[in-house]
């Protein structure tokens, strides 16, 4: 089966995701997204919750939301799963997804996430319309499987999954009261604060601080492990290059998704001028995340400078991310023929 001319610049931009040690999009996986028809799609209005993480109020980022379907509250995975302290992998060529412990690497990435979320933002009614997506999951490295007759569904990149479903699945109290329509959920160290009677207003939430711990001189938050900059003596080049990886890795998997969610809509769309939208946001997505892969980058090159390393891994990296957009480009290309 072959991708519609007109998708295969989308497809390319799935391709072309910043990866740093996996292949791109397979023909196989572009084929199982070109058969998401408009049919898989549902129409829903986002509902206005409140929602607290260790007793602090956050919403999610722009563009994500809380709806209700048949009866069942559906959230965005990956901000839920972060407002616990919870790491999220994404495999768009096998939609798979895992939700495990962090590291104390994808930890500092997951607070940086979080200091994005809003904690006043405004509510605005929208009328959302979700694509069906056949996801399978692994929590804590057990599969889990979702309630028969529900789904999840994507938007925007952000995948949504059934409330219910995550608090059985991620091993976090997680609750949802009709009446006041407020999700409350808790990470173990702060329901461990509570019963020993030593919880406080921030609890353990990682946003609640303004910056990650240890924050070196370049803004990239530190870990234990000790990040360069932090005045406290020379960087091991494994920390540096170890947290850089993460990082990488990080954007790999929120790349993927963003990029996969955009796939979805464009082959949804039914209009060229929704098409040509779509295609514009694609490549906006794409920018934005090549920055990002080269401010990764050059933070690195700048740590590995200033403790006296060899600087020659940054080409590395920067191989690998020219090798992927080329064997995107390849891929599309080979699907036109």
């Amino acid at each position: 089966m072959k991708i519609p001319a007109a998708a295969l610049l989308t497809v390319a931009l799935i391709g072309s995701a910043p990866l740093t040690a996996s292949a791109p999009i397979s023909a196989s996986a572009a084929t199982s997204i070109a058969t998401a028809k408009a049919s898989n799609s549902i129409k829903v209005q986002n509902v206005d919750v409140t929602m607290l993480f260790d007793g602090v109020a956050l919403q999610p980022p722009a563009g994500q939301y809380v709806f209700m379907y048949n009866n069942t509250t559906y959230v965005p995975l990956r901000f839920m799963s972060y407002a616990l302290q919870k790491s999220v992998s994404w495999d768009a060529k096998n939609l798979k997804v895992t939700v495990a412990d962090p590291s104390s690497s994808e930890l500092v990435i997951i607070k940086e996430y979080l200091m994005n979320a809003s904690n006043d933002a405004a509510f605005t009614a929208k009328n959302l319309s979700l694509t069906n997506v056949n996801a399978s999951y692994v929590f804590n490295g057990g599969t889990k499987a979702l309630t028969k007759g529900q789904s999840s569904y994507i938007l925007n990149g952000s995948l949504y999954v059934p409330l219910r479903f995550l608090s059985e699945s991620v091993g976090n109290s997680i609750s949802w009261n009709q009446k006041t329509k407020t999700i409350a959920a808790n990470t173990k160290d702060y329901e461990e604060k509570v019963t020993n009677g030593n919880s406080n207003s921030n609890g353990s939430n990682p946003s609640a601080s303004a910056t990650p711990t240890n924050t070196d001189a370049t803004g990239a938050g530190g870990t234990g492990s000790g990040s360069a900059g932090t005045g406290t003596g020379k960087v091991s080049y494994e920390s540096i290059t170890s947290e850089t990886e993460a990082k990488l890795n990080a954007l790999q998997s929120q790349s993927q998704s963003t990029l996969m969610g955009i796939a979805f809509e464009y082959l949804s769309a039914t209009d060229d001028a929704a098409k040509q939208s779509i295609k514009a946001k694609g490549k906006q997505q794409l920018a934005s995340f090549t920055a990002s892969f080269n401010n990764i980058i050059a933070d690195a090159e700048q740590k590995l400078n200033n403790n006296g390393y060899s600087t020659d891994i940054i080409q590395q990296y920067k191989d690998a991310f020219e090798a992927t957009l080329k064997a995107g480009e390849a891929a599309a290309e080979a699907m036109a023929n």
